[in-house]
């Protein structure tokens, strides 16, 4: 069953090319932690987090700071089972007010930039990447949008 897993894991992997600067972007539908739907294309910002860590970072900037309307919070959910996710995630996720794009698709998320224990921020102009910026705490996410 591990090596199935395994293979199946490394096929998604090849298969799936991550986002470089001058890339498209594919318009992408997602659903906050309310429910609401948002579609992701064009113009703006996006910090994607992967993990417990960099959602709390991204979460704390969220509540601390007014947000501006093209600057989007998506969180890599994929690698969440769905009973933890509905039971204990979810709940905490709806307490907060600034929306929350939850991305569940793992063969989309593997094309989003990624750096262990980093948000990414990808900056967005006219579909295509323009940027990449990899934030490891508050203080430096605070620094890029002073």
């Amino acid at each position: 069953m591990k090596i199935i897993f395994l293979i199946l894991s490394l096929a998604l992997f090849l298969n799936a090319q991550m986002l470089q600067v001058g890339d498209s972007i594919i318009p992408i539908k997602l659903k906050s932690q309310h429910d609401k739907e948002y579609t992701l294309v064009k113009d703006g910002i996006w910090i994607i987090t992967w993990d417990k860590a960099t959602t709390r970072v991204a979460n704390q900037y969220f509540d601390e700071h007014k947000i501006p309307n093209n600057l989007n919070l998506i969180v890599d959910t994929s690698q969440i089972p769905s009973g933890i996710f509905s039971l204990f995630v979810k709940p905490r996720m709806e307490s907060y007010k600034h929306p929350i794009l939850l991305s569940f698709d793992e063969k989309y998320n593997l094309t989003l930039p990624f750096k262990e224990d980093m948000l990414t921020l990808l900056y967005i102009k006219d579909s295509k990447v323009k940027r990449i910026i990899y934030i490891k705490d508050i203080d430096e996410l605070e620094k890029t949008f002073k």
